[in-house]
């Protein structure tokens, strides 16, 4: 069976267990993340797309099922995570995918699928991608979701240097994690660690690009 095969049966198995919501998201999620990977990552399209589908495997499980994987893999969990339950999937996702889907258990896959949510700190350029993707995919409709989508994708038109183009991404990046804790800031809600550092990072990489331009 060739890549372009397994591909397939992957995306069909994805379908298979998610509602029709969801599962229009991951499709939508998949080619938003290829479109970006063929500007910045293109020699890793198929990781890209692998990571796309399998990102939000668990997102349709209630919050005890949530908590009976972590606890099949011996997970303690703690109070920040107890009681953040949309950060749940990316972990319990990361985890079930060597049991679940052994045939696509890469390790760039899985850091991809696990830092979908909250972002952490150096993220890689795959893990960003997925990231980016899934924030920005056109069937998103929130405010936050339009504004991220046209500030990068009418930002990188007719950026061809190299580290413009980071740079540009690096902006989007503080930009969506600007985004998430204001929101979660008016909620009272709690804000994972690895969203402030993944945040921090990323203005550095921002300060470090521009001053090398200087």
């Amino acid at each position: 069976m060739n890549s372009c095969d397994k591909l397939n049966d992957l995306r069909n198995a994805v379908v298979e267990r998610l509602g029709e919501y969801r599962a229009k998201h991951v499709l939508s999620t998949e080619e938003e993340a290829a479109r970006i990977a063929e500007i910045y990552l293109p020699q890793k399209l198929e990781k890209v797309r692998i990571s796309a589908l399998l990102h939000d495997i668990t997102k349709e499980y209630d919050v005890k099922k949530q908590l009976q994987i972590f606890e099949d893999f011996d997970i303690i969990v703690d109070n920040a995570i107890i009681n953040s339950p949309k950060v749940m999937h990316a972990l319990t996702a990361a985890l079930v995918i060597p049991r679940e889907f052994a045939e696509f258990a890469d390790d760039e896959v899985i850091s991809a699928v696990k830092n979908h949510t909250t972002g952490c700190s150096d993220m890689p350029l795959l893990d960003i991608i997925i990231y980016l993707a899934d924030y920005i995919e056109p069937l998103r409709k929130f405010e936050d979701c339009r504004k991220l989508r046209e500030y990068f994708w009418q930002g990188i038109d007719g950026v061809k240097n190299e580290k413009d183009r980071l740079l540009h991404l690096y902006k989007t990046m503080v930009m969506s994690f600007n985004m998430t804790v204001e929101n979660l800031l008016k909620e009272n809600g709690i804000i994972a660690p690895e969203t402030i550092m993944a945040r921090n990072s990323f203005v550095l990489k921002c300060l470090s690009i521009s001053e090398e331009k200087d």
